[in-house]
């Protein structure tokens, strides 16, 4: 299962419906990480059967369990990240607090 750690902010924006994509760097870890997942590296938009994960508050064990619905590559620009450089955009669908 697919872990995300987050910050509060991030959390709170998350848990209440606010934020509906979590952007994270294109990097080997998480390459690899959504490969064993999924069996094959998202470069490209991906709709894909809901694959379940947690969004884990820091290092807590407080987190939210969600289905990602969809992946896709974008330029971290414009998003929460602020970074010239590819992200994964994961689209997160059935956020519930646990």
């Amino acid at each position: 299962m697919l872990i995300f750690p987050l910050k509060k902010e991030w959390f709170d924006k998350i848990k209440s419906g606010e934020k509906t994509i979590e952007y994270r760097e294109v990097k080997g870890y998480w390459q690899s990480r959504f490969y064993n997942e999924m069996g094959f590296f998202p470069e490209q938009t991906q709709v894909i059967k809901p694959i379940p994960c947690k969004l884990r508050l820091g290092y807590t064990s407080k987190y939210l369990k969600a289905c990602i619905s969809k992946v896709e590559v974008v330029n971290g620009k414009n998003t929460d990240l602020k970074i010239d450089k590819p992200v994964y955009a994961i689209h997160l669908i059935d956020v519930k607090e646990v």
